[in-house]
């Protein structure tokens, strides 16, 4: 009896320490990010991580770079390649523990961009039947699918049913990628001449709140939310934050990257979201922050022409109105000055149908944001980039005369027809269509109000502007009114 009760003993004591052992036993293994086929970020140190038992040798091989860690209390481990450059060649990557190598071929070092956001960064290469096909042009998705392999772009796609990985564009691996990231990465390998890597991480009907992490509005620069997630049970306007952040962006931290691109604010207009612009500026720093990149560029589009007005609208504080997409626009408009190193594009005249929220030409899309790029992250200065924005403004009696920059050669119409969407009003509010002609290669006369004080452009959600500079890229809508 004496000795059961002493095994009995030793048994309870000795449990924690069972326990404790068997906590420790965590399996070898890295992220589905880390595969053969992939690029790695030239001209920036490289993280490689994964798990492995606590306290396991790693090594991790890439050509005569050799370096040795051990997991941590946690099974953690990562190393960081230093900063390569880019070329042309096909590498391997090997990591090798205890019981397991592993190697990664066909490995590139070049350029990665990650693409994120809702529906129309979703937008696949192969035409999804509820979109409606272009209807001016070719399908350029659509030829794009029946090329060859090309080597010099590599996409990946995270997988919500298992193992993903890698994969060369090609006809088999290009339908659910993002059109609008493809795009861009294509302009960005034909200019740059070295391998670009695109990652697809969007899910339609998203919200900004969802690929934000809870952290960061429990403790961000913002009290408001952390009091708001307290009084809706962990919700922001019927939203949980965190859901598409955990699912589709922490696993990818910190994998290396030369910069985001983000087409998102749908869902959040559909609401009259007056909260935007500091939601976006909590989701960039918090990204930056974990990926360890706080200079790492935002690009973005500004939401194009539709009407919300006429949609079902979950959790809005009220009715939705044809002001609402304008007023949104300038909440992203104004984030590029509270988010350093972001930028915009408009897609306005990219809309055939106004009812329809997706516009086909993601083709175009990803050409402007290259654009951008080429010209902000890369030194190409004489890029075009944008279209016409509003300088300076004078009044001169009834006549408003308005300046622009990023002109090109000359501001024009993109339909050959008389100036649209220019609106004047007085101090009433009481705006009314306005006369409007270009009088030189940056000037716009404005008229046809007799006590004109303030001037908008393009401030309706069906507004589709035709005023464009000398390579056809449109105007970016505005509102002054201090004259």
């Amino acid at each position: 009896m004496k000795r059961l009760l002493l095994a009995l003993f030793l048994a309870i004591a000795l449990w924690p320490a069972c326990q404790a052992q068997v906590k420790k036993q965590v399996r070898f293994s890295i992220p589905d990010v880390l595969s053969s086929n992939m690029v790695l970020q030239q001209g920036q140190t490289v993280p490689v991580w994964g798990t492995a038992s606590p306290g396991e040798r790693v090594k991790v091989i890439f050509g005569k770079r050799k370096l040795t860690t051990r997991a941590d209390n946690e099974g953690k481990w990562k190393v960081m390649l230093p900063a390569m450059t880019a070329d042309n060649a096909s590498h391997t990557l090997t990591i090798e523990a205890k019981d397991t190598t592993v190697v990664l071929d066909n490995v590139a070092i070049g350029e990665v961009w990650l693409c994120a956001g809702q529906s129309n960064m979703e937008y696949r290469m192969r035409l999804l039947p509820q979109f409606a096909p272009p209807k001016k042009g070719t399908d350029l998705a659509a030829e794009e699918l029946k090329k060859p392999a090309n080597e010099m772009i590599r996409v990946f796609l995270p997988s919500r049913r298992g193992k993903s990985g890698w994969r060369v564009a090609d006809g088999e691996s290009l339908p659910n990628v993002s059109a609008a990231g493809y795009f861009f990465g294509k302009k960005i390998q034909e200019e740059l001449d070295v391998p670009v890597g695109i990652i697809t991480t969007a899910v339609g009907g998203t919200r900004i709140e969802a690929w934000t992490s809870k952290e960061a509005y429990e403790n961000g620069r913002f009290p408001i939310f952390a009091d708001i997630l307290k009084e809706n049970n962990g919700m922001i306007q019927g939203v949980r934050p965190g859901d598409m952040y955990n699912r589709l962006v922490r696993p990818l931290i910190p994998y290396g990257i030369k910069g985001i691109l983000w087409y998102q604010g749908e869902n959040n207009c559909a609401i009259d979201d007056r909260d935007y612009v500091r939601k976006f500026q909590l989701m960039a720093e918090r990204w930056r922050q974990d990926f360890g990149l706080p200079e790492v560029p935002f690009y973005y589009v500004l939401l194009a022409s539709h009407i919300y007005s006429d949609r079902m609208h979950r959790n809005a504080k009220g009715p939705v109105t044809a002001e609402a997409l304008p007023l949104f626009r300038q909440s992203q408009i104004d984030a590029k000055e509270q988010i350093p190193n972001s930028e915009y594009i408009v897609v306005n005249d990219l809309v055939d149908d106004l009812r329809d929220i997706h516009p086909s030409y993601k083709w175009e899309v990803g050409d402007r944001l290259a654009r951008v790029a080429l010209a902000k992250s890369y030194g190409r200065d004489s890029i075009l980039w944008s279209g016409p924005r509003i300088k300076s403004w004078e009044k001169h009696g009834q006549e408003i005369i308005l300046t622009f920059d990023h002109c090109g050669e000359g501001l024009k119409t993109g339909d050959g027809k008389l100036l649209s969407w220019f609106e004047l009003a007085s101090d009433k509010n009481d705006f009314r269509p306005a006369l409007a002609e270009i009088i030189s290669k940056n000037q716009v006369r404005v008229y046809g109000h007799s006590e004109p004080t303030q001037v908008r452009l393009g401030w309706h959600e069906t507004a589709i502007p035709n005023l464009v500079n000398s390579e056809g890229l449109p105007v970016v809508p505005f509102f002054v009114n201090d004259f």
